[in-house]
């Protein structure tokens, strides 16, 4: 195919940066595939998630036309992964170092767990495979595990049991992995200290009190006996953040720790199905926010705002237990030396940091369930102007989140968690 018919088609709507380009994915596909005699016919780009279904990143999925000597033409698909592209998210999600970090754990950490899990026999991959992580342009590219057949399910739905129970098993083998790692490597996560609520930056603070506030000035337009609850959150917002801040602290060295993945929801899963539609394997996607921390973070954080609403309002011991016997057995697999909690001193230990409920049902869950995507963009979270402020009361005003909410919260206050520290 003569060098001047190469082409590279951007999708109008697409603001693609000028070098994903042929020649860029020519020298691409000639270092990871070994042959120099590729060339590419052809790039197409566009992005690979709706509006509202990501804020951090930018995603592109590239389509590249290829052949080399001898074979024909081939089609094959690719992810691009980068910063969310509005200077405030780079302001911001600079202060976490959330694209840096991720780069870290594709290119030198995911490697080493995937690697664990194999040697007690498990051959699933847990994770998509980082084609290159790309640092002169700050991107990450994967192949598309669509292509594989893996696909995202609806996020306003939430997942059933068998879905709940094959991610609560993919979270075990990270978090069992995670363990086993750092008894090869004892400081490979020390520098892993910024999850979602840190203490290392406040950049997200305003944007946490702003959705809480916004939820109690919803509820004070409810009946007035919810308002009940609305006096309870006013009362508990000075201390809103600093109870979150908490969860992140290690306050006992006898207590469990791992590399949690810290932001782990519907939309950082995906599913594949056998012929009969049941899900038999699960890929965890988007590291931006993991640390080292307890597993509370992400049980909680994926139990309320992922799970569905009948497992979410009843059955939370019950998928801590069914978690935690998981992790047992891959521990016991990874002949792990440590010492390892009971349940009950593991159930204790995720009580003593279940105020991340709160946070996850009252700052993410709304903004997960969230359909109306016109605002919906990272500036919409974080910027505090009027448009940001018309989008936390449009999520907010959400009737499906209303009917969540509302079992969600006399469970919490019987659990004291909407009190007032003293």
């Amino acid at each position: 195919m003569p060098e001047g018919n190469c082409s590279t088609l951007i999708e109008d709507s697409c603001n693609a940066p000028e070098w994903i380009n042929q020649s860029y994915f020519e020298s691409l596909l000639r270092k990871c595939k070994d042959d120099a005699t590729i060339k590419v016919q052809s790039v197409q780009v566009k992005y690979a998630l709706a509006k509202g279904e990501n804020y951090a990143s930018v995603i592109y999925r590239v389509q590249v036309v290829f052949y080399s000597k001898g074979q024909p033409a081939r089609t094959r698909s690719y992810i691009i992964k980068g910063l969310s592209e509005t200077e405030l998210a780079k302001q911001k999600l600079g202060e976490y170092n959330v694209h840096g970090k991720e780069m870290d754990i594709y290119q030198l950490v995911i490697p080493e767990l995937r690697q664990l899990m194999r040697s007690t026999g498990d051959s699933s991959d847990l994770y998509p495979n980082a084609l290159c992580v790309d640092r002169n342009n700050d991107v990450m590219i994967f192949n598309d595990v669509s292509k594989k057949g893996f696909v995202m399910t609806d996020r306003t739905k939430g997942l059933d049991a068998i879905h709940t129970k094959i991610s609560l098993k993919a979270m075990a083998k990270l978090h069992a992995s995670s363990l086993k790692l750092v008894e090869m490597y004892p400081k490979i996560f020390d520098s892993y200290k910024t999850g979602m609520i840190t203490r290392e930056t406040d950049a997200f603070h305003d944007f946490f009190q702003s959705t809480y506030d916004a939820l109690t000035d919803e509820i004070y337009t409810w009946d007035s006996e919810w308002h009940y609850y609305a006096n309870k959150l006013r009362k508990l917002r000075p201390d809103f953040i600093e109870q979150g801040l908490s969860v992140f602290d290690n306050d006992s060295k006898d207590d469990l720790r791992v590399l949690v993945h810290g932001d782990l929801w519907i939309n950082n899963l995906m599913f594949k199905y056998d012929n009969d539609g049941h899900p038999v394997d699960v890929l965890l996607l988007d590291f931006q926010f993991c640390c080292y921390g307890t597993p509370a973070i992400d049980l909680c954080y994926f139990f309320f705002t992922s799970a569905r609403d009948e497992i979410r309002q009843n059955g939370f011991e019950e998928y801590m237990q069914y978690y935690y016997y998981h992790l047992a057995e891959y521990v016991k697999r990874l002949n792990c030396t440590q010492k390892f909690p009971t349940l009950h001193q593991f159930q204790r230990q995720i009580l003593k940091k279940m105020f991340y409920a709160i946070y996850s049902s009252v700052v993410a869950l709304p903004i997960h369930l969230n359909e109306e995507t016109a605002d919906a963009d990272f500036d919409a979270l974080m910027a505090g102007d009027e448009r940001s402020k018309r989008f936390k009361k449009v999520i907010m005003a959400n009737k499906k989140y209303h009917k969540i909410i509302k079992g969600l919260l006399p469970t919490f206050d019987r659990k004291g968690l909407l009190d007032k520290l003293d």
